[in-house]
């Protein structure tokens, strides 16, 4: 079979995944992912506008890709953010739309989300602690966060999730308070490893990557972890529960134990660039097709992507991706 049809790639993976950036703008500078002087954004005219990400999710469901992720940089920074939930709702047979986000400006927008038809969001939060939270995110404010996860838990964005970035020497030593949140309260917090992405990179040679593979394997011993099968989602967590936790823990291990064998996911750039894997800095662009309404390129553009998509990852052999993760789309 093609690749490109019913969404597989040359190796016969099935996608069913796409994340779409629609800025590279974001209200925070964590360390691992831009500079303390953040870094030159697109200008706001190369953006894609949101009958342009309709069309592109549109194709994508076409192919079968019918899982959609809203993402940035901080993707509430983008006006009227909740019209383009609302339009993707109505116009595109997706299945699942979600939204990725830092959670600072999350609880003035979580009720106009879910009322125009947001199924659920993952929040990025590295640290319980509001002076580690600062100093990772150089001037988050921790409570201004968590209120978006609330205000998204009583919205009915569910199940919630929680993204923590683990690091060596900076919050390895908070996944005990982490458990404990998963212990008394309906929600998933889910463990990331360091990528060699951006300044991500220089955290890695710099000896700040946890080996979460390792830590797993550690808390199932330890802690009584057990595996949970059929977790809604996307992306490649695989999900465990304490015995008497109302919460699941998540572990997303790129590096120490791949899944790039069975990758469903794509992504699209805020400035229109389709990138089938995160850790090459190719892509193929369909903003110009994008923009003159050319649905049959935009649908070529795809076909290429998957065509190209590698077969894994080449971080594990010291391939480092340039691009920062907020022009990438999270």
């Amino acid at each position: 079979m093609s690749p490109g049809i019913d969404g597989k790639d040359s190796f016969g993976r099935v996608h069913r995944s796409l994340r779409v950036s629609v800025t590279d703008r974001c209200n925070l500078r964590c360390t691992y992912c831009m500079p303390a002087g953040g870094v030159l954004c697109a200008p706001r005219d190369e953006l894609l506008g949101f009958e342009e990400i309709l069309l592109a999710v549109q194709v994508a469901c076409s192919l079968g890709i019918n899982r959609i992720r809203i993402t940035g940089g901080e993707p509430l920074l983008r006006p009227d953010l909740a019209e383009l939930v609302g339009l993707l709702r109505r116009e595109a047979p997706v299945e699942d739309l979600a939204l990725t986000t830092n959670g600072v400006l999350l609880d003035r927008h979580a009720e106009d989300l879910a009322a125009a038809g947001l199924d659920r969001v993952n929040v990025s939060l590295d640290s319980l602690r509001p002076d580690r939270f600062e100093a990772v995110t150089r001037f988050g404010v921790l409570e201004q966060a968590w209120r978006g996860v609330e205000a998204a838990a009583e919205a009915g964005l569910s199940p919630l999730r929680i993204n923590t970035l683990v690091l060596a020497g900076v919050n390895d030593d908070e996944v005990e308070g982490w458990l404990e949140l998963t212990r008394r309260h309906e929600m998933d917090v889910r463990f990331m490893e360091l990528m060699p992405i951006g300044e991500g990179a220089e955290q890695t040679e710099a000896g700040q990557f946890v080996n979460l593979t390792e830590l797993r394997e550690r808390l199932v011993e330890e802690a009584g972890l057990s595996p949970v099968e059929k977790v809604r989602g996307n992306g490649p967590a695989r999900y465990y529960r304490l015995p008497d936790g109302k919460g699941r823990v998540g572990f997303i291990t790129p590096l120490s134990n791949p899944y790039c064998d069975t990758c469903s996911r794509m992504r699209l750039t805020s400035t229109g660039a389709l990138r089938a894997c995160l850790s090459f800095d190719d892509h193929v662009s369909v903003r110009e097709a994008l923009r003159a309404g050319d649905e049959e390129k935009v649908r070529e553009g795809f076909v290429q992507a998957l065509r190209e998509k590698p077969a894994g990852h080449h971080w594990r052999a010291g391939g480092v991706t340039e691009a920062g993760m907020s022009a990438l789309g999270g």
